[in-house]
């Protein structure tokens, strides 16, 4: 084969390549909020365990936030860094280290959702008795549950599905307060189908 025909050739397939439909990015709805809502800077360390189906994978990760700057650092078993996540405002960048083999199953829009779900305050907690609140906030129904004035499980659900069933965020130990350490959070997605068991291992003000 000539070289103009192999270059028409390989040109071809890299254009068909190209054309096929990609599989379609998962439902994962709702907006990210900026990260000055935080309220407060704060360097968070937690262990990440993540389980999908018969997938099981652990991490470590590091949560900074910074005026309207959040920062997530995913570290390998080695103390390297794996990827980096940053949002600043409303807007998003994404680096990694890792194979192609085992970069995130999700985009990293998806992964700052379920930070934001977990630790961000959704309800106004300041007019909150213990008991269980509901609202609707666009087009989503939160459900809060409080005891001795502590967070103890947050429940997403779409007012007009898909997707259907919820997102269940469920604080463990002494349950959750905004702006302290938190203990054990255990996320439930049901809208895309894994679980995630945070465990943490630092907190501190900055």
């Amino acid at each position: 084969m000539s070289r103009v025909a192999r270059a028409v050739a390989i040109g071809g397939a890299l254009l068909l390549a190209a054309c096929r439909p990609r599989a379609p990015e998962p439902v994962y709805p709702g907006e990210l909020q900026p990260p000055g809502r935080f309220g407060r800077d704060f360097l968070l360390h937690q262990r990440l365990l993540f389980r999908r189906g018969e997938t099981e994978q652990a991490l470590q990760t590091a949560l900074q936030v910074r005026g309207d700057t959040l920062t997530l650092v995913g570290l390998t078993p080695l103390g390297t860094r794996a990827f980096v996540i940053t949002q600043t405002g409303l807007d998003l960048a994404f680096t990694s280290s890792l194979p192609e083999d085992q970069q995130l199953p999700f985009p990293p829009r998806f992964v700052l959702h379920d930070v934001q779900r977990a630790l961000l305050p959704v309800l106004d907690s300041r007019a909150l008795g213990d008991g269980e609140h509901r609202q609707e906030l666009g087009d989503e129904v939160v459900t809060e549950r409080w005891q001795g004035r502590r967070l103890r499980e947050r429940r997403f659900r779409r007012r007009a599905p898909p997707p259907a069933g919820e997102v269940v965020v469920v604080y463990g130990g002494e349950g959750y307060v905004f702006g302290e350490a938190p203990g054990p959070i255990e996320i439930d997605n049901g809208w895309l189908g894994y679980r995630v068991l945070l465990t943490t291992l630092g907190y501190q003000p900055l």
